[in-house]
């Protein structure tokens, strides 16, 4: 055998370790980003669905504010009207009046707080949502750093492969 092609034989062994080694490189990076992919996917998916819950926590918020300011208006207009009986020497149903300004008052009270509970959750969901966002923009920026990488060792594999070839159609 000539001393050349052995040499030469051994030269291609080599070049194809090492375009061996850059492929599974690439490949583990490519793995790595897909899995990473998924992951932020996934967080996503979950942090729009926490903001649709905000979203319906904001309207029950706004709704229970809006029940409380109508029952402050009646609540007022009920303390208004007993008031008003009062200075006229206590001709009507004070009492009555009274009575109805303190069931809409409970009403207030209940509303605002069922708001406040309902504000708060929405609070907590969407903090937990923006959480996830970042969580989910590292995975992406990572993902990408992958790509980068698998696609720096996928070009180092293919020039490899093309000396490979350039070796065997010309060897000498």
């Amino acid at each position: 055998m000539d001393p050349l092609d052995e040499s030469l034989g051994d030269m291609v062994a080599d070049l194809r370790r090492r375009a061996m080694k850059h492929r599974s490189a690439r490949d583990d990076y490519q793995e790595k980003a897909a899995i990473l992919a998924d992951k932020r996917d996934r967080l996503q998916k979950k942090a729009r669905s926490l903001s649709s819950q905000a979203q319906v926590c904001r309207q029950q918020r706004d709704d229970f504010n809006i029940s409380a300011c109508e029952s402050k208006l009646q609540r007022d207009q009920w303390n208004a009207k007993a008031a008003s009986m009062r200075e006229r020497g206590g001709l009507g149903d004070i009492q009555g009046a009274r009575e109805q300004a303190e069931n809409l008052h409970r009403n207030v009270v209940k509303m605002s707080s069922a708001g406040q509970a309902a504000h708060e959750k929405m609070c907590a969901l969407l903090d937990e949502a923006a959480k996830l966002r970042d969580e989910a923009q590292v995975c992406h920026e990572q993902s990408l750093a992958c790509r980068r990488a698998g696609n720096a060792e996928h070009e180092e594999y293919i020039s490899l492969v093309r000396r490979i070839s350039e070796l065997e159609d010309n060897p000498y």
